[in-house]
């Protein structure tokens, strides 16, 4: 059984750093260089995390029925921009080529290449995404947030499924706090209200396509550790390690990424947005909202529609950002700390959501209930965070150890590794 880290995207943590009280000043002002860096880095995670979930709520508010370009612009940025990152990494060796030789040319059995991962990871967070845009609309941005949190509940069970992992008490314990915060969180959806509440159903179909999310990163995990086994068996020299760097993932998840949501048109169908009509004079009228500057051009749904296309751009800027904060944090601050700092944005911006005067969304009003979700799943993910690490150090004491539900039946695990 496999213990998987709680956060892996193929960059180095942070290096060790000097404790010598007797460090030189020069060591000193590095160190405390190297501490304000880090700290920068988890701000901006936060900041900007909050940013790309509220600009999100924004821009459903023009666009509504047509909230699916959301995804499609995303998509469209992300190549280009992780493709020049990529080559100017190639060009000046931060990337070696032989990680490229790896994505081409390596298969993981015989008919199936190592590329083909990539489509899987890319296809799962394509529908992740796309099917989290279409209901934006009609989540309100503080649920949207709490529903998120089903994706490491997602991961935790297919882990159990599919790579055999156990969990502790403690983690399972966790893994139900976080369960029952997010089914809290929703209860108040049932009660109907204003315009703007969250419509039950679109709020479990919200859920339910964490799973796609949860599958990409265990296929994404899948790579870097694939990579890993090949990289040890090449001869070849890698001056700047030996893990796959994370832009080779993203630029060509992006490239299947791009295609894949032009091939989830359909779901706009499915979850009722197109209200009857086909494929083609759907996107045609979708197009027409982004870009004609109208303010009747997304339909009578859509919230001063001349804004459309300036609330989208937007919200690309920030997601981008955002995306980029997250990997400088795991280069500088590490993979434990960037976990901290993606789970604070969720408190966070449920904060400001109910606190500020946004445009086009004003204050969002919570139910008490919504409240008591936030108070619950916090601890709940502190538990899970904590008991993975133990069970961590458990299975490098020796692998026996971190049995399933540890420490039940603790006396006969114990027993097995030293009967004496």
């Amino acid at each position: 059984s496999r213990q998987a880290r709680p956060l892996e995207v193929g960059l180095s943590s942070a290096s060790c750093r000097p404790q010598d009280g007797g460090a030189s000043p020069q060591t000193r002002t590095a160190t405390s260089s190297g501490l304000r860096t880090q700290v920068a880095m988890i701000v901006a995670v936060v900041a900007l995390g909050c940013a790309n979930n509220i600009t999100k709520q924004i821009a459903a508010k023009p666009l509504h029925s047509y909230s699916y370009m959301l995804g499609l612009a995303t998509a469209v940025a992300y190549v280009p921009l992780y493709g020049l990152i990529l080559v100017a990494l190639v060009v000046n060796k931060v990337v070696p080529r032989h990680q490229l030789d790896f994505v081409w040319r390596c298969s993981l059995q015989p008919g199936f290449p190592i590329l083909g991962l990539f489509a899987v990871a890319a296809l799962g967070d394509t529908l992740g995404d796309v099917i989290g845009m279409i209901c934006t609309p009609y989540v309100a941005g503080p649920v949207h947030s709490l529903l998120s949190n089903c994706t490491p509940m997602f991961i935790a069970v297919l882990s159990m499924l599919f790579l055999r992992k156990r969990y502790s008490l403690a983690e399972s314990l966790g893994l139900i706090g976080v369960l029952g915060a997010v089914l809290l969180g929703i209860v108040p959806s049932f009660e109907g209200g204003s315009s703007s509440a969250t419509q039950p159903f679109y709020a479990a179909v919200l859920g339910g396509s964490c799973l796609f999310n949860a599958i990409a990163f265990m296929v994404k995990e899948r790579l870097f550790e694939r990579y890993t086994v090949w990289f040890s068996t090449r001869n070849v020299d890698d001056e700047v390690g030996s893990g796959l760097n994370i832009f080779v993932v993203n630029t060509h998840a992006a490239l299947f990424q791009l295609p894949f949501t032009l091939l989830c048109m359909p779901l706009n169908v499915a979850l009722g947005q197109t209200h009857g009509e086909g494929i083609v004079p759907y996107m045609r009228e979708a197009l027409h909202c982004e870009f004609a500057s109208d303010a009747s051009a997304c339909g009578p749904d859509g919230v001063q529609g001349e804004l459309a296309g300036t609330c989208t751009i937007v919200y690309v800027v920030f997601n981008i950002l955002w995306n980029i904060s997250i990997l400088m944090s795991v280069k500088y601050s590490g993979a434990l700390t960037t976990f901290v700092a993606l789970k604070a944005i969720f408190p966070v911006s449920t904060l400001l959501f109910a606190c500020v005067d946004w445009p086009l969304i004003g204050r969002t009003d919570l139910n008490w209930i919504v409240w008591l979700s936030v108070a619950l799943i916090l601890p709940s993910i502190a538990l899970y965070q904590w008991a993975t690490g133990e069970q961590q150090k458990r299975y490098l004491q020796h692998p026996s150890l971190a049995a399933c539900c540890w420490p039940l039946g603790r006396s006969r695990v114990v027993l097995a590794v030293d009967p004496l």
